[in-house]
This record gives C-alpha cells, sequence and structure tokens, in this order.
C-alpha cells in the first residue's frame, strides 16, 4: 500500500462482519482471507449518497495489482 499511496500502512478496526468469510474458513480451514475495501474516510459507505474518489479506486487496483504480484514470492520466504 505504501507504493500506491506513498505513506505507511496504519490499522484500523471498522464496520462488522461478513458471514461468507465464515463459510469459507470453515470451509477451506487453512486458507488465508484478505478483504480490501476500496473507499476512503468520505465516501459514506453504505449511505444513501455514497461515493468513491476515482483516485481512490485507481490507488486500490494498484494495491491489489502489486500484492498479488509480490504475494507467493514473500510468502514462499516466511513458510
Amino acid at each position: 500500500m505504501k507504493a500506491a499511496y506513498g505513506e505507511d500502512v496504519t490499522q484500523q478496526g471498522q464496520g462488522g462482519s461478513i458471514p461468507l468469510c465464515n463459510v469459507f474458513k470453515d470451509t477451506f480451514p487453512d486458507s488465508e482471507i484478505l478483504l480490501i475495501g476500496v473507499e476512503e474516510p468520505l465516501c459514506l459507505i453504505h449511505a444513501p449518497n455514497e461515493s468513491v474518489a476515482p483516485s481512490e479506486i485507481e490507488n486500490m487496483a494498484l494495491v491489489e495489482a502489486l500484492f498479488l504480484q509480490t504475494y507467493p514470492t514473500q510468502r514462499e520466504t516466511t513458510t
């Protein structure tokens, strides 16, 4: 994310659970689940007037592409 946003990553817990994740975890107990949402604090996600800045979509697309490109090699070095 630092490559896309130019800042260090911070962690923030927010929102509720997604029941489908429990189904995946029960069905595939050794799986890893990563959820990435395309929203920034001003988007008012799930509100009647929600919106997403086009730059946020662009940055998150880059984040996901870089993650998919580098994750397999990072995983090999940590297992």
